[in-house]
């Protein structure tokens, strides 16, 4: 995989301006951006009620923010470690796991309005083997059984085939429909046609036609519901599971379907 070059950007304040697609940029995101990158998460996923509870993103709850902040920050801290450790490397096509944060930041206040967060992975044998809520120990049940599920369904369709997973795409509000998550998502597909990667992620129905557009097909749903677990009150979630294939010899993409990738396991659909 060649190394993507991206342009180092420092936000310089953040007056209220209109957005205007034609004055944003995209950029590789710093350490300093993330609670930024934070803020944008939760505003995007402000009407997602059920997602509050399952995904902590609860903007009401400062507790949900800091563990957001943290998990970024050790994320980062890790991606750049194994940069570093790459460039040293005389190839770029070693089978290792790679973080990447991108944003988008207007050029014409200085603000990041958008931003996506992409993991190059290879899953090995033994973490296929391993419990799908590693990490998640000390969450209560219903949180670990949330993340195992989406972590399990992964698992199984991409079993140990490089991939590029699409874990975020959120622009804040007030800037969306202006282009800047079209920009992000055309910047990662580049990369992964560049790395011959299939791309795999999980939609809401508010992003779904966007990633239809860019070729992303549907292979699963993911449903969860609180209930189950006596927390009354919110919608059962639901996720499309979205796949866009990588191009192959003859130029084409194929995505499999769920029943060709996970042999014996029927979708959820």
């Amino acid at each position: 995989m060649s190394p993507l070059i991206i342009e180092q950007y420092t936000p310089e304040g953040s007056p209220r301006s209109k957005a205007r697609s034609a004055s944003f940029g995209i950029a590789k995101a710093q350490y300093e951006d993330i609670r930024r990158l934070v803020d944008i998460e939760f505003l995007a996923f402000e009407q997602e009620k059920t997602n509050h509870i399952l995904s902590y993103r609860d903007y009401d709850q400062p507790a949900h923010f800091e563990r957001a902040v943290k998990a970024y920050e050790a994320s980062m801290a890790k991606a750049e470690s194994t940069l570093r450790r790459l460039k040293t490397q005389r190839s770029w096509r070693p089978r290792v796991d790679l973080t990447r944060f991108r944003k988008v930041v207007d050029a014409d206040s200085g603000e990041v309005v958008s931003w996506a967060k992409t993991e190059l992975k290879t899953y090995s044998y033994e973490e296929l083997a391993s419990p799908a809520d590693i990490g998640h120990e000390e969450d209560p049940q219903m949180n670990r059984d949330w993340f195992a599920l989406n972590e399990q369904l992964r698992r199984d369709y991409m079993g140990t085939k490089q991939h590029m997973y699409i874990s975020m795409v959120a622009t804040e509000p007030r800037y969306q429909h202006h282009g800047a998550g079209t920009m992000l998502l055309e910047d990662i597909l580049a990369e992964a046609d560049t790395a011959g990667l299939e791309c795999y992620l999980e939609a809401t129905d508010t992003a779904k036609p966007l990633y239809e557009r860019h070729g992303f097909v549907t292979v699963n749903e993911l449903r969860f519901d609180p209930a189950v677990y006596g927390v009354e009150g919110f919608k059962r979630e639901r996720q499309t599971i979205m796949v866009r294939g990588a191009v192959d010899a003859r130029g084409q993409r194929k995505v499999r379907c769920w029943e060709e990738a996970v042999p014996g396991k029927q979708a959820q659909l």
